[in-house]
Parts: C-alpha cells; structure tokens; sequence
C-alpha cells in the first residue's frame, strides 16, 4: 500500500487506485501519518534548489554483444536436416527392391509348425528347407557405415 501511496503522490495511479488508496487511507492511521510524511518530503524535495556538480558524470557505455539468431539458425538445420533425410533416403531406395508378384515370407509360428507336423517328416523338412531358402533370399544386406550401391 505505502509504494501506492507514493505513486500516488507522484499523480503516477489511475482514477480507480487513488480512489481505493483514498478509501484505505480513512481507514488506516499509520498510512495517512506515512502519505503525510512522504508528502511534506515531496514538497521539500521539489523546491530544493539544485546542487552545482564539482565535475561532470560520465555513464560508461554498455557493450553489446551480437546475439546470435537462434530461431533462424534451428530452422535452417531443420530444413537442411529434412532435405539430407529424403536426398539420403531417395539414394537407398533403389537399393530395396520388393517383388509384389512374390508373397511376403513371414516368420513361422506356432500353426505353420503344427501343421507341417501333420504331413510326413520329409515333406516337412523339404518344406522348411524351402521356406528357409525364401526367408534368408528375402533378407537385405546390412553392412556397417556409408556404402553407396
């Protein structure tokens, strides 16, 4: 409340809070003894003549540092990052080749196994030997580092 009081003095507070200043300062002894004061120490202050300085001031000047554009610079390695992304993905893709006439070979589960169960044992292991043959035919070379096919 005293630093509205001092605004107040100032003629620095809207219509609405010097009004709720006014309406706490008939409530409240200290504060009216306090905006007294301060008022008497405006006044005295305001009509004080002005002291001559024995030398002049001098303010140094900050040093500003350029501040680097971070939102700019984040969104062109963003953009660079995307258009690496897709110039690095277009490169690999021909590298991918997927048959669609071939049915994808999945991995076998439980019900394949059952199933191959029921036909006799070599018909079984031709066949696993077969869908074996497919799943590796089907895998993809990885190799470690950057190789351009």
């Amino acid at each position: 409340m005293r630093a509205w009081i001092s605004a107040e003095i100032d003629g620095e507070l809207s219509e609405f809070e010097s009004a709720l200043v006014r309406d706490h300062l008939g409530q409240c002894d200290s504060c009216t003894t306090f905006r007294a004061d301060a008022a008497r120490f405006a006044v005295a202050l305001r009509s004080a003549e002005l002291e001559p300085l024995s030398r002049p001031v001098t303010v140094p000047h900050r040093r500003r540092f350029a501040q680097p554009l971070r939102v700019p610079a984040v969104a062109a390695l963003a953009v660079a990052m995307i258009g690496l992304g897709g110039l690095f993905a277009s490169l690999h893709s021909s590298a991918i080749q997927v048959k669609p006439s071939q049915p994808s070979v999945a991995a076998l589960d439980d019900q394949d196994f059952r199933a191959l169960q029921l036909q006799s044992t070599k018909a079984a292991f031709a066949e696993l030997r077969l869908r074996r043959a497919e799943v590796e035919s089907a895998r993809i070379p990885r190799h470690t580092g950057f190789q351009n096919p």
